[in-house]
């Protein structure tokens, strides 16, 4: 049995403060523009809170502790990669990169505003992306998929890569396990399609156009779909005004209206 004293619990106090300031303040749990890894969200409802700037209500909502981990997971990569480059011997005469990281790419707009991110990785036509899940997840992926959200965001940041003039083979996603061994690790990739990355910019920007004319309103005109509903940050369990938060209960939600269901692409 471990037998904790008053300083050894002051000292853990501190270090949980400082722990959790980081992950809180991290420009990831900061950033409040809608980005190309939300717009594959199957929920229509989630993406209109995101346009909508909607406060969050979810109380229950977890610290980030496993998108840290998997923060620092990318960092680590993005030093192993950079070194590789500064490795290579045409490196030094040159400086030109074989592994180009973490660019900034803008993948389209969205009602006029622009949508970038962050890609992890792009290597002579492929570009990359990071997951790092759990092993149930992970155990998920190789079952069935990246799903749908993980593979729009894929390709909207193959369409940020052609964007910026340069060509595009595949998209791939790398699922590197957290808590499992190296041997589990799953990569999962196929053609790139930029017809896939165009209707996600077209949903969100209907859902968009939905959001500017209607306000809150048009959240019940919002189709709502099972994705993550515990960790989502508009969820308020038995909510029944959507203004006030989202219910989460799939099996009793409504489609668009019909007459509105144009702004909306499928």
């Amino acid at each position: 049995m471990s037998t904790i004293s008053p300083r050894v619990a002051a000292q853990q106090a501190e270090l949980d403060a400082l722990i959790e300031g980081a992950i809180t303040n991290a420009p990831r749990s900061l950033q409040t523009r809608i980005g190309p890894s939300e717009l594959g969200i199957p929920c229509d409802l989630r993406i209109g809170y995101k346009l909508a700037g909607h406060p969050a209500v979810n109380v229950s909502q977890p610290l980030a502790w496993k998108p840290w981990i998997g923060t620092a997971v990318h960092g680590q990569l993005e030093e192993l990669l950079a070194r590789a480059n500064m490795a290579r011997p045409e490196w030094a005469e040159t400086g030109a990169d074989r592994y180009l990281l973490e660019e900034r790419v803008t993948v389209g707009g969205v009602n006029g505003d622009d949508i970038s991110g962050n890609s992890d990785l792009y290597l002579d036509g492929v570009v990359w992306d990071w997951k790092i899940p759990g092993g149930s997840t992970l155990r998920k992926y190789k079952a069935s998929g990246p799903g749908e959200q993980y593979r729009v965001q894929a390709h909207l940041y193959g369409l940020g890569w052609e964007r910026r003039g340069a060509p595009v083979s595949d998209v791939a996603i790398y699922f590197l396990p957290r808590d499992q061994e190296w041997k589990q690790r799953y990569l999962w990739s196929e053609p790139y399609n930029r017809a896939v990355a165009e209707a996600s910019l077209s949903r969100a920007d209907g859902i968009a156009k939905l959001v500017t004319a209607l306000g809150q309103a048009a959240f019940p005109l919002l189709r709502r779909r099972e994705s993550w509903c515990r960790s989502c940050p508009w969820l308020r369990p038995g909510a029944t005004d959507l203004a006030t938060g989202c219910g989460g209960d799939p099996d009793a939600l409504t489609e668009a209206a019909s007459e509105l269901s144009d702004l909306i692409a499928q």
